[in-house]
């Protein structure tokens, strides 16, 4: 086997060069009204640095993210070799099914921090230790302590990547895969070939879709034409990421406070929020553990590329996710499509209508966001 531990350790020297960064940085002008409106609220950014530089303890934090056991495994895609960072928690109870939960942009495996314990320990908080999983959390190739890939690569070669190291690495000859944002495009894949993938549990649903599946209904249709109407004040982040990700990167590589504002501003706008309170909802220090991630790890620029890899790696015309789908439909998702239109991209038999949450269902809710993956794993026993 080629799984060996692995440590969060990052050194001095990069957390005071980012420190500095922070100290040094020159701000951009805030416009008149709304702050939120035209980008990453400067008022908000400026708080956010000072409790950074003032209250935030990267050593604490680091501590608390390697009470998990953290992995490193060795993997080989179409001749390319990847290393593949993970947490890997056994459940504990009587037959703990796997579940390999993979993250997207920009979010990193921080956002599950909260439901490692009640989904692999459900005694301890009052449940049942017949619903204990086993979880596997990676981070994508390119982003956090993965392997950097030699050039853009997609989805579909990161999810033959996670079914290599469940089965081969881990031993997992079946699991089930869940995903939101980009992990619900590589659970797709998952579900489409991946050899040992059973079941798909989704809190995203525009991350694998059949091309050949077009919109019919009035409220099919009208559910496309939203999807356009807010990628067209939304999507200029996907533009840039989509063409030139390495010219984004040259201004991003040397700019902590661009980093942060680039993922905050993305927080605030997919979240379900309280009044359009990003506090509301998530704990400063824990935005910053995300945040850190991609500094630390100098992968702001290869975690865009995944937005270039994809279009090398289209869903063939036709195709459709046969495994047994849950959606998850958190209220607070921008670009939400009808129920009609996922099943032609995957064979739903489980689909829940969430209170509240939004974009980052596990770190939003993780309460809900437990609750429906392990119902959806009682169906499955």
């Amino acid at each position: 086997m080629s799984v060996t531990p692995f440590r969060i350790s990052v050194p001095q020297e990069k957390l005071d060069w980012i420190a500095r960064r922070l100290r040094e940085a020159n701000w951009p002008t805030q416009a008149a009204g709304d702050p939120w409106a035209y980008g990453a609220s400067v008022p908000d950014m400026r708080a956010l640095v000072e409790h950074w530089l003032n209250q935030y303890d990267w050593r604490m934090r680091e501590a608390e993210l390697n009470r998990f056991p953290h992995f490193l495994g060795e993997v080989e895609v179409d001749g390319a070799p990847y290393t593949v960072h993970f947490i890997h928690v056994q459940g504990n109870g009587p037959n703990p099914k796997p579940v390999i939960i993979t993250h997207g942009w920009p979010g990193s495996f921080v956002e599950f921090m909260e439901v490692i314990e009640p989904l692999t320990d459900p005694a301890r908080f009052g449940g049942d230790p017949a619903d204990a999983v086993s979880v596997v959390i990676p981070s994508l190739i390119g982003y956090g302590f993965s392997s950097k890939p030699a050039k853009p690569i997609g989805p579909r070669t990161i999810a033959r990547a996670f079914d290599k190291l469940m089965r081969e690495e881990l031993g997992y000859s079946s699991y089930v895969a869940q995903g939101g944002d980009w992990g619900s495009s590589i659970s797709g894949w998952l579900g489409y070939e991946g050899a040992g993938c059973t079941a798909v549990h989704l809190n995203f649903t525009f991350g694998w879709t059949n091309p050949a599946a077009q919109p019919e209904t009035e409220e099919e249709i009208a559910a496309a034409q939203n999807l356009q109407h807010i990628w067209r004040f939304e999507g200029g982040y996907m533009a840039i990421q989509s063409t030139k990700p390495v010219t984004l990167d040259h201004a991003m590589a040397d700019s902590p406070l661009g980093v942060a504002a680039w993922i905050v501003e993305k927080f605030h706008t997919w979240s379900d929020l309280v009044d359009g309170d990003l506090w509301s909802v998530y704990s400063r220090d824990r935005i910053l553990d995300n945040i850190m991630v991609y500094l630390v790890t100098d992968t702001f620029g290869t975690a865009s590329w995944l937005y270039r890899g994809v279009f090398d790696e289209q869903v063939p015309a036709g195709a459709r996710v046969e495994k047994p789908t849950s959606i998850a439909n958190f209220p607070g998702e921008l670009g939400k499509f009808p129920r009609s239109t996922v099943e032609k991209s995957y064979n739903v038999v489980r689909w829940t209508e969430l209170p509240k949450g939004g974009h980052f269902a596990a770190m939003e809710q993780p309460q809900l966001f437990v609750e429906d993956l392990r119902g959806f794993l009682r169906e499955q026993a």
